[in-house]
């Protein structure tokens, strides 16, 4: 195995142990996820989740998300590492100056940010504080991806994520904070770390303001607001929404199981670490064929770990949570399901993102936000906090074919006649899998039909391991 692994190229082994950061980071969360709700009640554990939705939305107003999209993409172009250098600081310059901005508006309305967003002045501070180190850490990751160099950033990666829940739980121990210790201990040690990064790019970079890289970043980055924005509405704004409806406890058990099903989302984070760059140098080559190859068999890998998950819920249910959760089982796979058309709907934005075409991502993205701010607020009064999951789900479903028209609409622009990717498969395998994941609920009373239908999937599994071998054989070329 060791000499196999010497032979596999860097992009194979830069994918392999950025899976494997990606599984410890949510390995952490998984261990500390059940001290939390032991030690919080399901009320405070609802606040310090909250606490989580507004950071998210909030960063990309302070950051205009430069470490997304636009950088990615600028550095894929660029080939001196001088130049890489450069490009880094004055995207850094650039975030700075938009927080700092933002930050002296805050000041103009203190009382009434911290009264909607639920914190005091200090920890405002600190978090704008985060605004513009955090940055500095994403920058350095995006870069560490697009050139396959994942030693560095496997050490750092482990050493944050043993970090940051070890000051929170001392600080939750041996202070009377309860939630805000949560949340001194995730920003205390996330602006500690980046601070490292922040100056280190000053320094190689030695560049604050540079006007053509300012300019062509908010030129793109900007129509990209609404989308980034949106997919926080989509997957944040759910537990806002439910602690004005419902109240903080109801919107602790649903972070509680989002926080379990999105473990599913550290594969698809790991593997579109990897997919994008690589995505756009197949694109750039016109190697399409390819693309179609590789896309078939992450598909298909993504859509069997979604099946399997959603027919062991309750028993992850019943290893890290109380009987206080209990009521979450039924809202994993829902959530799952989501994560599945996330995956699926982010193979098509890559290709309006690489030929430019960030007004459709934007039409797209803020058609399922409104749809889903419409959806929350007509249903969780009626049906309580289960039916943010359900809503979510049928804006990912939207979000996906709208993505899909728009790509398709993006290689004709660009005169491709081929696709770039299988469509069918796509489109059959996201039918199969929300039929079966919806139905597999039905099952939880009944282990030994669960039982059944897992060893069924195994059993596919085993009758067409020579297309799998195939597909992995692929993955690894």
């Amino acid at each position: 195995m060791w000499g196999k692994y010497k032979n596999l190229p860097v992009q194979a082994k830069a994918s392999i142990w950025y899976t494997i950061c990606s599984f410890f980071q949510k390995g952490i969360s998984f261990i500390v996820v059940p001290i939390y709700i032991r030690l919080l009640s399901t009320a405070e554990y609802g606040e310090w989740s909250v606490f989580q939705s507004w950071a998210g939305i909030l960063i990309i107003f302070a950051s205009l998300n430069l470490y997304c999209g636009v950088y990615t993409k600028t550095l894929v172009d660029i080939n001196r590492k001088e130049d890489r250098f450069r490009y880094t600081s004055a995207m850094q310059g650039l975030g700075t100056f938009i927080s700092v901005c933002m930050f002296l508006v805050y000041m103009g309305t203190e009382d009434w940010c911290n009264k909607v967003i639920g914190l005091n002045t200090p920890l405002m501070v600190l978090l704008f504080l985060y605004f513009i180190l955090y940055p500095a850490f994403s920058f350095w990751v995006t870069r560490q991806r697009v050139e396959y160099r994942y030693q560095s950033m496997v050490v750092v990666t482990f050493i944050i994520s043993i970090i940051t829940p070890t000051i929170s739980i001392v600080l939750l121990d041996r202070t009377d904070l309860r939630a805000k210790a949560l949340i001194w201990g995730f920003l205390i040690t996330q602006c500690t770390i980046s601070l490292f990064f922040y100056f280190y790019h000053f320094y190689k970079g030695r560049c604050f303001y540079d006007k053509e890289y300012w300019l062509y970043a908010v030129k793109f980055n900007i129509p990209l607001i609404p989308h980034y924005l949106s997919l926080i509405v989509l997957g944040q704004s759910d537990r806002i929404m439910i602690k004005h409806y419902c109240g903080e406890s109801d919107a602790g058990i649903y972070s509680f199981a989002y926080q379990i099903a999105s473990a599913i989302s550290v594969l698809t984070t790991a593997i579109n670490g990897s997919r994008v760059p690589w995505t756009y140098e197949q694109l750039k080559e016109k190697k399409y064929e390819r693309l179609r190859q590789i896309t078939n068999a992450l598909v298909i890998l993504m859509a069997g770990i979604i099946l399997v998950v959603c027919l062991i819920s309750p028993e992850i249910i019943g290893i890290l949570g109380t009987s206080e959760y209990l009521v979450a089982t039924y809202v994993i796979p829902v959530v799952i399901l989501g994560i599945f058309f996330t995956f699926t709907y982010d193979l098509y934005a890559s290709i309006e993102f690489y030929f430019g075409a960030t007004k459709y991502v934007m039409y797209a993205s803020v058609t399922g936000a409104v749809l889903n701010l419409i959806l929350n607020a007509i249903f969780i009064p009626v049906f309580g906090f289960i039916a943010a999951a359900y809503t979510t789900l049928v804006c990912y479903i939207v979000f996906m074919l709208m993505h899909y028209l728009f790509s398709r609409k993006v290689q004709k622009d660009q005169d491709i006649e081929e696709s770039i990717y299988n469509d069918k498969i796509i489109f059959v395998l996201s039918v199969v899998v929300s039929v079966l994941g919806l139905v597999s609920m039905i099952t939880y009373d009944y282990m030994i039909l669960r039982i059944t239908m897992i060893l069924i999937l195994v059993a596919f599994a085993v009758i067409k391991k020579n297309s799998i071998s195939e597909l992995i054989k692929a993955i690894k070329r």
